[in-house]
């Protein structure tokens, strides 16, 4: 009888009959949510978004589009802290705070040490950056790290530690670089230097050094192709200018790139722009008179066609606030400031997107007025922890 009713039986696609390369396109272009849920559902699906070539090609789709990952708290009560992923900041975004691995057992809130395809690593010491957590969000997956190996004693107390976070594509491996200084005889401090491998799974010390540079206080390493970089006080030769302290993290060796002159008289911070190490330099809060600069520079090391690499400078804006300090990049294409002066009325924005290439600027309706803030640009991904 179904024969005669004129209607063609209806055939149902499977999976099973597309070609795998057109499964495999579509799946990578899901959210990290959908895929977690579908790992249950087929164990080909599984296997497949497992794999370091879908997870590969899985970020490479999200990584044109980062969200922004902000940590922040409250700078005089030290609570009404939080992190906060913000889906497009630019747009009527959506936020979420996350929650943290960990939180409720820990003497303090965790700092932020870098973000990398998905993979956050926290410091969660009281001090000294002792202590770490490798935590993907997209997966809610995290693993506390074996205690680094350098740490301090009675005899030899550490003095200051500085660290970066960062993907080594030469060995396929994500790394954290813990740099610490010892308090030295002399004027200059003693420095040691650890790597923790997440291929490998352990820290270990390696002998390089870097020398003719004293790292500048309260910064992370900046990851900037394949390399890790902190701001450093220039010295003999270098005296009359800072330094970046870039570390390659593919064949684990120190060099020292000059800075502009210019950055003698005002504060750096060390930025990732298009790709390129850049420096953004502003005016010094407090500086002696006729030390201080009153404008904004922002300088990019380009490459020329003779192979060299040589500064640039891409912007210069004169009289610029005090109160205007530039934290980082979104998208490696935008500057992100905020604004550290007195609260003019409730609504003031205090976060603020600035585009070097048309001098365009953006505020965004995140309040941090009166919080400490850090932003990262943030990818979901399937990158496991482990």
């Amino acid at each position: 009888m179904n024969s005669c009713s004129g209607r063609r039986p209806r055939i149902m696609a499977s999976s099973s009959s597309l070609p795998q390369n057109t499964i495999t396109d579509i799946l990578s272009r899901l959210p990290v949510k959908s895929l977690t849920r579908f790992k249950s559902v087929s164990k080909n699906w599984a296997d497949l978004t497992s794999s370091p070539a879908f997870i590969a090609a899985h970020i490479r789709r999200s990584s044109p589009d980062p969200y922004l990952l902000i940590r922040r708290y409250h700078s005089q009560s030290g609570w009404d802290y939080g992190i906060w992923l913000i889906t497009d900041p630019t747009l009527n975004f959506g936020t979420q705070l996350l929650r943290t691995p960990l939180e409720q057992s820990l003497p303090r809130f965790p700092k932020i040490v870098g973000s990398v395809d998905g993979l956050v690593c926290l410091d969660i010491s009281p001090c000294y950056a002792s202590d770490f957590v490798m935590w993907n969000p997209g997966t809610k997956q995290f693993k506390r790290l074996p205690l680094p190996l350098i740490s301090s004693s009675r005899h030899n107390p550490i003095w200051m530690v500085f660290h970066g976070f960062g993907f080594d594509s030469f060995n396929i491996d994500y790394k954290l670089v813990r740099i610490v200084s010892f308090r030295g005889n002399d004027a200059s401090p003693f420095l040691r230097v650890e790597v923790y491998s997440w291929r490998e799974g352990v820290w270990k010390e390696i002998e390089e050094r870097f020398e003719l540079a004293l790292l500048c206080g309260g910064q992370d390493g900046v990851v900037v192709d394949g390399s890790l970089n902190w701001s450093a006080i220039g010295l003999q030769r270098f005296s009359d200018r800072k330094v970046v302290i870039s570390f390659d993290m593919g064949r684990e060796v120190f060099k020292t790139v000059p800075l502009p002159p210019v950055t003698r008289y005002g504060n750096v911070k060390v930025v990732s722009y298009m790709g390129l190490l850049a420096v953004a330099v502003y005016p010094l809060v407090f500086a002696a008179s006729g030390n201080n600069m009153n404008r904004f520079e922002f300088w990019v090391l380009s490459d020329c066609e003779d192979g060299t690499k040589r500064w640039t400078n891409l912007v210069v804006i004169e009289n610029f606030s005090k109160s205007l300090v530039p934290v980082g990049t979104w998208r490696d294409r935008e500057l992100v400031f905020k604004y550290m002066g007195a609260r003019d009325r409730e609504n003031q924005s205090s976060i603020f997107l600035f585009d070097p290439v048309d001098q365009r600027t953006r505020r965004l309706a995140i309040d941090c007025v009166d919080f400490c803030f850090e932003g990262f640009s943030y990818v979901e991904s399937l990158v496991p922890v482990n």
